[in-house]
């Protein structure tokens, strides 16, 4: 008998976690635990997460540049959230190369994209990505599924303090299963940033999935002395506030991480980066 509740509690505990899953799917989430720290009001910044949120960034990486990182969304172990992404110049601009995991046993999700970034004058800059998609649901009569998508980045420089930028993630609308006609969301999101000083900048951004409604991003960073960065953020829809904390290695950084949404709690995130300086 104990055994048999056992075996009904741990299938409603695998039926909720897959719930939550789906509901978190995270086949275009932000990731980065700098990023996470202005609640990824990030499309301005130009290091190696721009691979995962604005490719047109990567056109200003001068020097291999690497970053990986760990999620544990809402502080459940099953929706663990993980990626690496490289980047390199590569003729007239910068190739780049991302791979992001999430999920369990149970559900799992797998993104792989090769984007280059390319200035197109001193100002200006552009990027575009291509992206494989894998879903697995260890269910009868489901399996797994993939797909394909594309994704474009524009970021200007108005002046040496304000920047703006714009980016689309799947503009096709990319359909990842039949049943139900089931595609991954198409995204657009514009953001500008203030560099109030060497040590201090704003950011702020829009997002709008066109299927859902439309939220607000806001964040800051601030390096009060070379080694650390202390960094603050917001979103609306549903209400999320971030913090996070930077320390500057020389060629490599370290960076932590915490968003709280106001439904499910906590999602701590740490991240490594080699960053190397242009001499």
């Amino acid at each position: 008998m104990d055994s048999y509740f056992a075996g009904i509690v741990k299938y409603h505990l695998l039926f909720f976690l897959l719930i939550l899953a789906i509901s978190c799917k995270s086949q275009n989430d932000p990731v980065g635990a700098r990023p996470a720290g202005m609640a990824n009001a990030v499309l301005n910044t130009t290091d190696i997460w721009s691979a995962f949120h604005n490719q047109a960034g990567l056109a200003h990486i001068e020097n291999f540049s690497a970053g990986a990182f760990y999620e544990n969304k809402f502080l459940v172990s099953e929706l663990a959230y993980t990626g690496i992404g490289v980047a390199s110049p590569l003729g007239a601009g910068t190739i780049g190369f991302t791979y992001t995991n999430f999920g369990f046993s149970v559900y799992g999700e797998s993104k792989l994209g090769l984007s280059y970034g390319l200035k197109l004058s001193d100002k200006f800059s552009v990027g575009v990505q291509a992206n494989y998609h894998n879903t697995v649901i260890q269910a009868e009569n489901y399996g797994s599924t993939n797909t394909f998508t594309a994704e474009v980045g524009l970021r200007l420089e108005v002046s040496e303090k304000v920047s703006l930028a714009a980016h689309i993630f799947n503009p096709t609308r990319s359909q990842l299963n039949d049943y139900n006609d089931e595609r991954l969301p198409t995204i657009l999101r514009f953001g500008a940033q203030y560099n109030i000083s060497d040590e201090l900048l704003v950011t702020a951004e829009a997002e709008k999935d066109i299927d859902e409604t439309g939220l607000l991003r806001a964040g800051l960073e601030y390096q009060p002395v070379d080694v650390l960065y202390i960094r603050l953020g917001a979103s609306s829809q549903p209400s999320l506030f971030a913090f996070g904390l930077g320390i500057n290695l020389g060629h490599f950084q370290f960076d932590i991480a915490s968003t709280y949404h106001s439904v499910l709690g906590y999602s701590p995130q740490v991240s490594l980066s080699f960053l190397p300086k242009s001499e």
